[in-house]
């Protein structure tokens, strides 16, 4: 066999992104390291891209369109995974499972426990004299530790561990005895009226000789307390205060007992308010404890616990120099994307704002600058309430302020987090199939928003028949806002079926049975059909685009190139064999058959001892242009199966509009001649009575002629 000679050096058959898929399917990607002019000479083979083309690339796209990844977008998104470490970080780093462990220790202390005499636990408290029991019983006992260890002095100390940080507060809000009307009709029986809790109609007056704090109104300022949202109402930061001592719970019994003796919660009370602060120096957290009961003026007691855990000297410990490390490296980062966002905004002006990712990070630093203030004020506010606590003596430690400024800080946070996650689909998304979501969201938006008016008539028509009609007796449907929100649990299936019959027989069932088919069987069903539509237009659209890799491609197609294939192969030496160049092909990507179809072709066979470069290099080429032309042909196949489908769609409707069109010609038709009869029938109608009329001209003339004759006789 005569192969002539190599003109040019052996140029490496395309190095392997991805393993060929043995098939139906020739979508292969490859990576082409060769020289341009060996680009021009195999114009058939599929352009890749690698990791030194990513760095070198220039700021714009090819001409040929295909190479996607440039330095710019290859810096920004190793900027910005950099950037997610650090907030992550920041964000995760304060928060800890011991944080939660340690509510539930005092949860379990304070609302869950029970009185040795019977109190009731803090969460079925429903009445005054439960109220009282639970302070002198559960309260009294869980603050005032007097079990003893043999190494520790507990005094102040819950659990031998937390210490009581200055002097719980028990505080009392009411309103006057004239805040509401009595009716005309009951006026004689009824001589006081107290209205629901309002700020402007607490009663502030003075409870005796004020010889006891307890019966003195301090206002919020002098308390150091913020507005209290509850249940039914927010309560003011003021009110009738009783300050428990820090150790001692004989006095603590003795000061209860006193507060009962007159009648300190009356009828007019309509907020019991219990908070204290407790450290705990194992763990260097500080809990807050808030514990409230609602006296509405309907009778009764709704409870509502809150037990917050902070971390608030998070730079006095051994992390506290990381902490503040990437702290500043996270501002660093803020700083830097501010510039840019205003660089950008000053070239494109409020164009800028059009595109939904620009707004998206305009959102992200917005969130991260407050983010930054709410950090610097929380970390202030928490160490000054701290030495405040201590230099008083451990005896006054309002926390609301603390709470205030740690909820806000976590709040904010939270948003932070979540929208830098979900900028993370812009870098994703460079690739086909996880393009699909956002294109599929993107063309469906307005189908979507017209679906969702649809819905929220539906649903809101459904939420206000449940208050109105369940919301006397259903907890679930008590307000429009809780009705709301108990439709939205019956889609996920939670619901109470036997609460709706027995509230009413009839409208009950029939409620529940209407929303069902409605809104879970109908209108979700269509929502699904939208998005499913959506989808699939978008599938066949990016089935037939011809992009160039993107970011993601290029990854993935390395970590399973390595995988897959382990080490990269070397090219072949001069002495490379038939089993050398084969497993080098392979490798590439190609599949076995075409790689043995291409030895075939040019006759080269396991028998041949060695291979020349220029056989070896035509044979890679021949391999590159079959696979090449396997594809265009299943893509051309494609694109000829979806015409068709669209064109029989097209006769379809062409056919079906025909057939319309006939129909209409008939029923015109139809008409036409019933017209027609109608008009003969009118003018037989006509011929008869001129006819009928001739008639009778003809014989009232026949017979004038005789009258006349009879009367010439009688004249005779």
């Amino acid at each position: 066999m005569n192969y002539g000679a190599a003109d040019e050096r052996w140029a490496n058959p395309p190095q392997p992104v991805a393993a060929a898929e043995h098939g139906p399917s020739f979508d292969h990607s490859m990576v082409s390291e060769e020289y341009e002019h060996d680009k021009k000479k195999n114009p058939a083979q599929k352009e890749g891209i690698s990791f030194s083309q990513a760095l070198l690339a220039s700021g714009h796209e090819k001409s040929d369109g295909k190479i996607k990844l440039t330095a710019r977008s290859f810096m920004e998104v190793g900027g910005y995974a950099v950037f997610l470490i650090v907030l992550v970080y920041v964000a995760f780093a304060q928060n800890s499972i011991q944080s939660y462990y340690y509510s539930k220790v005092m949860s379990d202390l304070f609302v869950a426990s029970t009185g040795a005499s019977g109190a009731p636990a803090f969460g079925s408290c429903t009445s005054m004299d439960n109220i009282w029991d639970w302070l002198s019983q559960v309260l009294i006992p869980g603050i005032y530790w007097t079990e003893t260890s043999n190494s520790t002095d507990n005094e102040n100390m819950i659990y031998y561990e937390n210490r009581l940080l200055g002097e719980p507060r028990i505080r009392m809000l009411k309103v006057t005895n004239d805040s509401c009307t009595v009716m005309k009709s009951f006026q004689r029986e009824i001589k006081e009226c107290f209205a629901n809790y309002e700020e402007k109609l607490e009663d502030k007056t003075m409870v005796g000789d004020g010889s006891v704090d307890a019966f003195i109104y301090a206002t919020a300022k002098e308390l150091e307390n913020l507005k209290t949202v509850g249940t039914i109402a927010s309560y003011g930061g003021g009110g009738f205060v009783q300050r428990l001592p820090v150790a001692g719970s004989t006095e603590a019994q003795s000061a209860i007992a006193t507060l009962k003796a007159n009648r300190w919660i009356d009828r007019g009370s309509r907020a019991i308010i219990v908070d204290f602060a407790l450290y705990n120096a194992n763990i260097n957290l500080f809990c807050v404890v808030k514990l409230l009961f609602e006296l509405p003026a309907s009778g009764g007691v709704i409870t509502t616990p809150k037990l917050m855990t902070y971390d608030l000297l998070t730079y006095q410990t051994s992390g506290g120099t990381r902490m503040m490390i990437f702290e500043g490296i996270f501002c660093g980062f803020i700083l830097y994307f501010i510039f840019e966002e205003l660089f950008a905004i000053g070239r494109h002006r409020l164009h800028y704002l059009t595109q939904f990712w620009n707004l998206v990070d305009v959102v992200l630093l917005g969130f991260s600058v407050a983010t930054i203030i709410l950090s610097v004020n929380r970390t202030k506010t928490g160490v000054n309430r701290v030495n405040s606590v201590i230099e008083n003596g451990l005896t006054n430690a309002p926390f609301d302020d603390v709470t205030s400024s740690e909820n806000s800080y976590l709040n904010i946070k939270a948003c932070v987090v979540f929208v830098a996650w979900v900028k993370v689909f812009k870098f994703i998304s460079v690739n086909k199939t996880m393009s699909q979501l956002s294109s599929t969201l993107t063309r469906s938006a307005k189908d979507i928003g017209g679906f969702a008016v649809m819905f929220a008539v539906f649903f809101f028509a459904f939420a206000q028949f449940g208050y109105l009609c369940f919301g006397t007796q259903i907890a679930d449907y008590s307000n429009l806002y809780n009705s709301a929100f108990a439709l939205l649990r019956l889609i996920l299936g939670d619901f109470n079926f036997s609460a709706l019959e027995s509230c009413n027989r009839f409208f009950g069932p029939a409620f529940f049975i209407a929303y069902v088919f409605f809104v879970s069987f109908i209108l979700l069903n269509m929502f699904l059909a939208i998005i499913n539509d959506s989808y699939v237009e978008v599938k066949a659209e990016l089935a037939r685009k011809k992009d160039g890799e993107g970011i993601l491609d290029w990854f993935m197609n390395k970590v399973r190139g390595l995988t897959k294939r382990g080490k990269r192969p070397d090219a072949p030496g001069e002495d490379a064999t038939y089993e050398d160049y084969k497993l080098m092909l392979y490798r590439a990507g190609y599949a076995e058959k075409d790689i043995n179809e291409a030895f075939t072709r040019f006759n080269v066979t396991s028998m041949t001892e060695h291979v020349p470069e220029k056989v070896a290099e035509d044979i890679a080429d021949e391999v590159a242009r079959m696979t090449e032309q396997k594809r265009n042909y299943m893509e051309n196949h494609r694109d000829y199966a979806n015409l068709n489908r669209r064109v029989d769609q097209m006769q379809e409707s062409v056919f079906s509009i025909v057939d319309r069109i006939e129909g209409v010609n008939a029923t015109l038709q139809t008409i036409e001649k019933q017209r027609v009869q109608q008009q003969d029938g009118g003018n037989l109608m006509d011929l008869s009575a001129l006819l009928t009329n001739q008639v009778r001209n003809r014989e009232s003339a026949a017979r004038r002629p005789t009258i006349t004759s009879i009367a010439d006789k009688k004249e005779e």
